[in-house]
C-alpha cells in the first residue's frame, strides 16, 4: 500500500513547518488554519516584525521522466489552482521536492503568488510550474530556487519586509 497524495501533502506541510521554526531559530511561528479552503496551508508569523504571510505548500517526491524514457530528469512539476492565486496575492508558494523517503526537503522554490502568473504555464483551472533541479539550471525559476531550508527561510524573512 502507498501513501495518498493527501498524506504526502500533509507530511510536506509538516516538514515546511519544522523548517520554518528551526531554521529561523524560533523567529517564525507557523500556524495551520482551521480549514484549507482559501489555499492557505500555513500562516507564518514573524515575531520580530509582527507580520504574517500565508503559505501554499505544493510537494513532490520525484522529478518528471525525461521524454520517451523511463529515466527521471531534472524537472519537478507543481500545480496551483487559479482560485488560490486570485484570492491570495500576499501569499507565497513553497514548492518542495522531498526526498523519496519523505524525511526531508531536498530542493524548494519560494515564489510570491503575485509573481506566479508571469512565471507559470496556464491550464484551464490551474497554473503549472516545472522548475529545474539542475545545479547548472538557468530557467525562469532559478531566482526562487533553494537547495537548503536555511536559504528558503532567509528568503521568507525578506518577504515580511515587503509591502502587501
Amino acid at each position: 500500500m502507498a501513501l495518498t497524495s493527501t498524506q504526502v501533502g500533509a507530511i510536506a506541510e509538516n516538514l515546511v513547518i519544522n523548517a520554518l521554526a528551526t531554521a529561523s531559530k524560533g523567529r517564525i511561528a507557523p500556524f495551520r488554519p482551521f480549514a484549507d479552503d482559501e489555499g492557505i496551508d500555513i500562516l507564518a508569523y514573524d515575531k520580530q516584525t509582527g507580520s504574517a504571510i500565508p503559505i501554499q505548500v505544493k510537494a513532490r517526491t520525484v522529478t518528471l521522466f525525461k521524454p520517451k524514457t523511463k529515466v527521471r530528469g531534472n524537472l519537478a512539476h507543481f500545480e496551483v489552482r487559479k482560485v488560490v492565486l486570485d484570492r491570495n496575492k500576499r501569499s507565497v508558494l513553497v514548492a518542495a521536492l522531498l526526498t523519496e523517503d519523505l524525511k526531508e526537503i531536498r530542493d524548494s522554490w519560494l515564489i510570491p503568488m503575485r509573481e506566479l502568473k508571469g512565471l507559470a504555464n496556464e491550464r484551464a483551472s490551474k497554473w503549472v510550474i516545472r522548475p529545474s533541479i539542475s545545479k547548472k539550471g538557468k530557467d525562469r525559476y532559478r531566482a526562487y530556487y533553494h537547495h537548503s531550508v536555511a536559504t528558503l527561510v532567509q528568503e521568507l524573512l525578506k518577504q515580511f519586509k515587503k509591502p502587501a
